[in-house]
């Protein structure tokens, strides 16, 4: 994936490994190794592979992993940054919903679960995060990418939420310079925009954009002080439509390359698309 290679590591090996180390017995379970060709002295090295690994993590989380019921049992991450200690129920201010911090309690096998999913979309996910100079929009995915990895992370209800919602803005957000389009609200130019990109049909499109009004008022609740929490449901439903979402610009800026390539030429094929 990109300039990473996974590759298993048996028992003997990791000992070999992790002999010039002090190892907790308590180091969650290392089934993978991630090798990076990096180039450089130690330090830059160790950054540009750490940098390339994180990546890759964050394209496994944002497109394999689950958002809702099951989220806080699957874990993957750089050893180090998991917590080792025993998974632990956490009740955040008394509400009735409960998170958990610790290791994952589901077994994730990477070519059952991560890579299944990632085949279809794979030389498109690569080109995207070889590419050495990315357009805007290009970089807008990246971001979007980043976002809804940390949204599939242990934590409230409530911030999954919004850190999909993040995700969703980074996608498709953004003012072009024309004037006329600050008289709209943001809500319904997400949900427009989504609408075009991602919609199959007239009825998938006005779906579609149901869909972003729903999620994205109750995110506006979310962010100014609302009360009630939101419920894993809508967390899951609102993170599949928003990876759809990000599956489906992936898909148009290999269709359309040269056609969008910023918010200003996303807003002028839209444009074209409404009065087609």
């Amino acid at each position: 994936l990109g300039e990473v290679t996974f590759t298993a590591i048996s028992k003997e090996e990791l000992k070999e490994w992790v002999k010039p180390v002090i190892w907790d017995e308590k180091a969650p379970d290392v089934r993978l190794v991630a090798r990076v060709r990096a180039p450089g002295d130690q330090n830059k090295a160790l950054s540009y592979a750490r940098a390339h690994v994180d990546q890759a993590l964050d394209i496994f989380r944002a497109f394999c992993f689950p958002f809702g019921q099951n989220s806080d049992t699957w874990k993957i991450g750089v050893l180090g940054d998991v917590i080792s200690s025993a998974s632990t129920p956490m009740r955040i201010n008394n509400r009735r919903f409960v998170t958990r911090v610790g290791p994952g309690t589901a077994q994730i096998y990477l070519q059952q679960h991560i890579f299944s999913k990632l085949q279809p979309k794979l030389e498109a996910i690569n080109r995207l995060i070889l590419k050495t100079d990315p357009d805007k929009m290009e970089n807008k995915l990246r971001n979007a990418i980043h976002w809804l990895a940390e949204s599939t992370k242990p934590d409230t209800n409530n911030s999954k939420f919004a850190k999909i919602s993040f995700a969703l803005e980074t996608l498709l957000g953004g003012e072009p310079k024309d004037e006329d389009l600050k008289a709209r609200g943001i809500t319904a130019m997400l949900a427009e925009r989504a609408s075009f990109i991602a919609g199959r049909d007239i009825d998938d499109r006005l779906a579609i954009d149901k869909d972003i009004r729903k999620y994205y008022g109750m995110r506006s609740n979310i962010v100014h002080g609302g009360k009630g929490e939101v419920i894993l449901e809508d967390v899951d439903k609102f993170g599949e439509l928003v990876r759809r979402l990000a599956l489906a610009l992936l898909e148009k800026l290999e269709e359309l390359r040269g056609v969008i390539s910023d918010i200003e030429t996303l807003e002028k094929w839209i444009k074209r698309q409404r009065y087609t």
